[in-house]
């Protein structure tokens, strides 16, 4: 979970630096990050909301409007796998985001693992696979496909170990699972860049 909190940290500080944003919008979002560290979904879910509502409205925060899009379904799948919402209710939560594009944050590349990492989806080409859970692996938030747009060039063994930021439109989004519910998200229009 660190890590993950980490990379939503490095995505939104470059805007942050660049732009002059109000004190009010980097303490909510500060909140929000200690919020994801203590894995509080209820106070992560509210705070997600109430940015989302301030940069979905302002032009200059392209970076931060997609990232904040991906944290909300991320907090909306902590309280569906918490069982604090139902299937239909954690579906209803997060519908306004479909055809939105999103940023997510980095994954190792492990053709071996489903646990925070990413690897290829063998059933579809140029369509990477991420599985996301809570930090210690016992949660499984969503399973997430990310068709790129120009393909993806380097093979297996090129990507293996490397840090892979992707980026999306969400297409498609169901809820599978009774016992682990969770979120099956497709995007389109995939980009991705590795971390070196």
């Amino acid at each position: 979970m660190k890590k993950i909190v980490y990379i939503f940290c490095l995505i939104t500080s470059f805007c942050f630096g660049q732009k002059n944003n109000t004190s009010k919008f980097e303490d909510k979002y500060n909140l929000l990050m200690e919020n994801l560290s203590k894995e509080d979904w209820v106070k992560s879910e509210i705070l997600t909301n109430e940015l989302l509502q301030i940069a979905e409205s302002i032009d200059s925060m392209q970076t931060e409007k997609k990232v904040l899009r991906y944290i909300y379904i991320y907090s909306t799948a902590g309280l569906l796998n918490e069982k604090k919402l139902s299937k239909i209710e954690a579906l209803k939560k997060i519908e306004f985001l479909k055809s939105k594009e999103m940023i997510m944050p980095a994954h190792p590349f492990n053709s071996n693992c489903y646990v925070n990492c990413t690897h290829l989806n063998e059933e579809e080409p140029n369509t990477f696979f991420s599985g996301v859970n809570n930090a210690q692996g016992t949660q499984i938030f969503s399973f997430e496909y990310v068709k790129i747009e120009n393909g993806i060039k380097e093979t297996k063994s090129e990507l293996e170990g490397k840090y892979i930021v992707l980026k999306g439109i969400l297409n498609e989004m169901t809820v599978e699972g009774n016992i682990l519910p969770r979120f099956n998200l497709k995007f389109t229009n995939g980009e991705y860049i590795i971390q070196e």
